[in-house]
């Protein structure tokens, strides 16, 4: 397979690899078991590209090329602090696969709302490094984020100067340390402590940040940086945090963040990411209800990524019952490698299997395991193959993968091979 990436990666022939991967079709196939999504058909590849020379060999070389280039997107986001794991488990830039992913996200929401007052840092060089094994790889710097405070990007969005001030301080973070785009991540717009009024911000922001990339491009003649956003998968918040027709139109990539459908606050077990609404749980709590709220409001398929979770979710249970919908009372026993109550890496995971009862969440296409007391909800390689393949199908755009670090990378826990679930996606997607 080495001489095929070779292959695969040559600049011998030219294409627009400043623009994602997408379908040329947006339409959405039907079955009598969903009215709006397909959970069955024939696998389906398109390859979108353009013949830039006129000579045979170099067309020959161009389609070969081009039969090996997915039109899907995994987009897997690396997070700063895993350097600052237990010893033992400490994962550096230089422990990514370069061919992993067709995006890779620097995640850090630790830094100062400011972009021009952020910190030199060396591990962002590392990062970009790996574009000299993968050239056709896109890197993005991730802005925001969970320990992101709501009010610095209020502060931020509110005045039309402190919005140019934020983009250019962006684009001259971008360029100068080679990144490839950016992901805006604010957790979220007009919901809880943010006011009403930045739902609409959220979309001039938006929109103001992808004109000014288009100048920029236009005037430094390099491809256009990018520009993609996680967002929420709770109609709750959706409703009260996006206009989606309109930040559709800027996105190059909407990452749907459909792994905390459940969590340790919750009264009662229920996995936090399944595929399909399930007897024992609401229809809003499935990947295939809220991928498809998503696109019935506006959202292009096509630009729409699945969130695919590399942890797992556990819980104390309060009785003898430990199937899905009983009480519980807390999360489950911290992981020695991630020591979060109620939540498990992959790596993690695997160790806990070893002496627990599985089960399977059959509507729901994922499994579930029960060890004492302790009930854990998690994805394995054939839950992230049977959605990665409804991806497919559904003609979605790709896959969102949280988090690189979170997987089994080096193959030394789990016994599956390096990176096992990340993996599995990328065979899936083809990429």
């Amino acid at each position: 397979m080495a001489s095929l990436q070779q292959l695969q990666y040559s600049t011998v022939a030219t294409t627009n690899f400043h623009m994602p991967f997408y379908h040329s079709s947006t339409s959405s196939s039907t079955t009598a078991s969903s009215p709006s999504t397909t959970r069955s058909s024939p696998k389906h590849m398109e390859t979108r590209f353009a013949l830039k020379t006129p000579t045979f060999l170099m067309s020959l070389v161009f389609l070969i090329q081009a039969s090996l280039v997915s039109s899907f997107v995994l987009l897997c986001y690396y997070l700063a602090w895993s350097e600052e794991r237990v010893e033992g488990i400490e994962f550096y830039p230089e422990s990514i696969d370069p061919f992993l992913c067709s995006h890779l996200v620097y995640s850090d929401a630790s830094e100062a709302a400011d972009m021009s007052l952020w910190k030199e840092d060396d591990s962002y060089q590392r990062f970009n490094d790996l574009k000299k094994k993968n050239k056709n790889l896109k890197t993005l710097m991730g802005y925001g984020g969970w320990a992101f405070d709501n009010s610095r990007f209020t502060d931020m969005a509110e005045q039309q100067s402190t919005r140019t001030d934020f983009i250019n301080a962006a684009i001259d973070f971008l360029r100068s340390h080679g990144f490839d785009g950016l992901d805006l991540d604010w957790r979220f717009p007009a919901f809880e402590d943010s006011p009403a009024s930045d739902k609409g911000l959220f979309t001039l922001l938006v929109k103001e940040l992808r004109e000014a990339f288009e100048q920029e491009a236009q005037k430094s003649g390099k491809d256009r940086l990018l520009l993609t956003a996680p967002v929420a998968a709770k109609e709750q918040i959706i409703s009260s945090a996006y206009e989606i027709p309109e930040i559709s139109k800027h996105l190059d990539l909407i990452s749907v963040m459909t792994y905390n459908f459940h969590g340790v606050n919750d009264k009662f077990t229920g996995h936090h990411s399944p595929l399909y609404p399930g007897s024992a749980d609401y229809k809003y709590n499935s990947i295939e209800y809220m991928l498809t709220y998503w696109r019935d409001k506006g959202a292009p398929a096509e630009k729409l990524l699945v969130g695919f979770p590399a942890f797992g979710n556990t819980y104390k249970l309060s009785t003898s019952q430990n199937d899905l919908a009983v009480p519980v009372y807390g999360g489950g026993s911290p992981g020695p490698y991630t020591g979060k109550s109620g939540f498990l890496a992959y790596h993690e995971i695997c160790a806990f299997l070893k002496d627990a009862s599985l089960q399977n969440i059959y509507d729901q296409m994922v499994p579930y395991a029960v060890k004492g007391n302790e009930w854990l909800g998690y994805d394995d390689q054939k839950s992230f193959k049977t959605k990665a393949q409804w991806v497919k199908d559904n003609k979605f755009g790709g896959a969102m993968l949280w988090a690189l670090d979170l997987d089994d990378y080096d193959g030394t826990h789990c016994k599956q091979g390096v990176y096992p679930l990340t993996n599995t996606l990328k065979s899936v997607l083809g990429i």
